[in-house]
């Protein structure tokens, strides 16, 4: 069965998440820049309320995924805070200039993570050659959200099936990037992810809404 995540930035959207049958929330601050990292209080709280999977996103700033020596100093200490909570993973991406993969800063979170798993999310997409970069991240994350690569998860549904289906062994995949309730059942069938993950499809008024929550775990049980 696949997994449904809800991408949230509050105590009430964790809740409501979990009510709806969602089985990991993506904590982040203001995902109107695609997320920075949350709140350590935030994150206790969503950890003390809820029993479903949390996975934190760790990124300092919306500039882009090229960090520089202090902002990765930084990330690390992220990093490490964070994994002491007692959560489930951590969401993280990072650019060289040139805009492939960093691997050496990757691998640093990875260590600096401990043995929480780690998540690399859509700076993968923004990559110059994402297929090399999925190949490099091979033995280094369990876990890979990204829509393709492509503006959205549509867009890239034909790049990630193939990703599903060449690298699967490797890797978990979380579907992600303006996925719809519309077109999920045709998308979810065509693609195989294991994994979903939504951001406005499961809100209204920039609130998750346990109603559409509902309507995607039903919509992936029967796809």
């Amino acid at each position: 069965m696949s997994k449904l995540e809800i991408a949230i930035t509050t105590l009430e959207d964790a809740i409501h998440a979990q009510a709806g049958g969602a089985d990991s929330v993506e904590i982040s601050h203001d995902l109107s820049v695609g997320g920075l990292t949350p709140s350590l209080e935030l994150v206790r709280q969503i950890r003390d309320a809820v029993k479903i999977d949390l996975h934190v996103i760790v990124r300092p700033h919306a500039r882009d995924f090229v960090y520089t020596p202090d902002e990765i100093s930084v990330i690390l200490e992220q990093t490490q805070s964070i994994a002491q909570i007692g959560i489930t993973g951590l969401v993280f991406g990072a650019l060289t200039a040139d805009k492939s993969v960093d691997i050496p800063t990757t691998r640093k979170v990875v260590q600096a993570a401990g043995k929480l798993p780690v998540t690399f999310h859509r700076a993968l997409d923004e990559s110059r050659d994402a297929e090399a970069g999925v190949h490099a991240l091979i033995g280094i994350v369990p876990r890979i959200l990204t829509s393709g690569p492509a503006p959205t998860a549509w867009e890239g549904r034909e790049s990630l099936r193939q990703w599903v289906q060449n690298y699967g062994q490797y890797f978990r995949f979380v579907a992600a990037g303006s996925l719809k309730a519309e077109n999920l059942t045709e998308f979810a069938r065509y693609v195989r992810a294991p994994e979903y993950h939504f951001g406005s499809a499961a809100k209204i008024d920039e609130v998750v809404n346990v109603e559409k929550v509902k309507r995607l775990r039903e919509i992936l049980d029967n796809a």
